[in-house]
């Protein structure tokens, strides 16, 4: 029996994980317990916490977490989701289903998956936080003369850029397997270590050269291929030569970006989830925010959550999670015919004149039909 966790958190994070409830108890009701768990507004209401201890035992608890979204008062529990459990791995698939439209002209085939450090890199500003440059004048980090020079003895702040030898090793030894895996499934093979080493030598240079040292075991052992991108080539790449593309190891804030990139290649951010591994206890999350000019419309697109439950039930080695995608896939069909089926599909997957004529479905008429086609199946 496996145990997992739903936090709805803040904005359309409720919405879009409650409609993934739904489809869960559709699924496998037999094989797995499911607990539901508050952070932010609603826990504050019920527990008089932001983040209850209530929540903390939830999550302790569980097999694996589905978070929905966070806006203020719900971070507390994604900090400890992420830092506080050592979830130093965010996985985020790029996935071009059919009937999905992409911006870019004569692509049909984009399938590849960014592996991004979770813990440091500039975000270590996370756990750090920032400081006045004039800190590092008086301990004399930076000298008198070059905050003259170079700053003109201006006020500002700075932020600390962390990359250590351990997170660098772990993370490039799961990226090295995850190219495995995908190469078994008839991928290429090949990682594509993303850095800016021509600038940040000490830094990324360490991130690129780790990542390379890792990889070698698997190269010979396995036959994957190895190379590299500055982060702004990459940027590029992703837009001229998405099909090429596998899987991406990167540092924390190249990552958050590229992903975002990623996204708006497969249809937006309503339909990319993302996973967050490392520990006993990782979590899975739509890669879209709170939302809080739409919460409570019930327009939120929750195929983003549904897919992230997808991810999940593949993670703990569960049989459903192929039945979820494969009844997904058959919804992303009814794309290919706005006219029939828009009552059906999000505002953001319609036509601009669609939704100007608010010819869009409900986040309950969504949810429904995905329920409908998985007991089709």
């Amino acid at each position: 029996m496996k145990k997992i966790c739903l936090i709805g958190g803040e904005g359309i994070g409720i919405e879009v994980v409650d409609a993934a409830y739904k489809v869960l108890t559709e699924l496998a009701p037999q094989k797995i317990e499911i607990i539901k768990a508050y952070a932010g507004d609603q826990a504050e209401k019920m527990f008089g916490d932001t983040f209850p201890q209530e929540t903390k035992e939830a999550i302790d608890d569980s097999n694996a977490i589905l978070f929905g979204a966070t806006h203020t008062k719900a971070k507390n529990v994604l900090l400890y989701l992420r830092f506080g459990l050592d979830n130093f791995a965010n996985i985020r698939p790029c996935k071009l289903y059919k009937g999905l439209r992409t911006p870019l002209k004569d692509v049909n085939n984009i399938d590849f998956l960014i592996i991004r450090e979770n813990l440091e890199g500039l975000y270590s500003v996370i756990r750090l936080g920032e400081g006045n440059i004039q800190e590092l004048v008086k301990k004399e980090i930076i000298s008198e003369d070059k905050y003259q020079r170079f700053f003109k003895s201006s006020n500002g702040h700075y932020a600390i850029k962390i990359i250590t030898e351990y997170e660098s090793k772990r993370i490039a030894k799961l990226a090295c397997e995850k190219t495995v895996e995908r190469k078994s499934q008839g991928f290429q093979g090949k990682l594509t270590i993303v850095h800016k080493s021509n600038v940040m030598m000490a830094t990324d240079g360490l991130f690129k050269e780790i990542s390379y040292s890792i990889a070698q075991n698997y190269i010979k052992k396995y036959k994957i291929k190895i190379n590299d991108y500055y982060v702004d080539d990459m940027a590029r790449r992703l837009i001229r030569f998405p099909e090429q593309q596998d899987v991406l190891l990167t540092i924390n804030e190249y990552g958050d970006i590229l992903s975002d990139l990623g996204s708006e290649l497969v249809g937006g951010l309503g339909v990319t989830p993302s996973a967050c591994i490392g520990s006993k206890h990782p979590y899975f999350e739509p890669v879209h925010g709170s939302a809080p000019d739409i919460a409570g419309l019930s327009i939120a697109n929750p195929i983003a959550a549904i897919l992230s439950l997808k991810l999940l039930l593949e993670h703990l080695g569960l049989d459903e999670a192929k039945l979820l995608e494969d009844s997904i896939k058959q919804y992303f069909l009814l794309l290919e015919n706005f006219k029939e089926n828009w009552r059906y599909i999000p505002k953001d997957l319609v036509p601009k004149i669609y939704q100007q004529q608010n010819k869009f479905a409900k986040t309950e008429q969504i949810t429904q039909k995905i329920i409908d086609i998985l007991n089709k199946i």
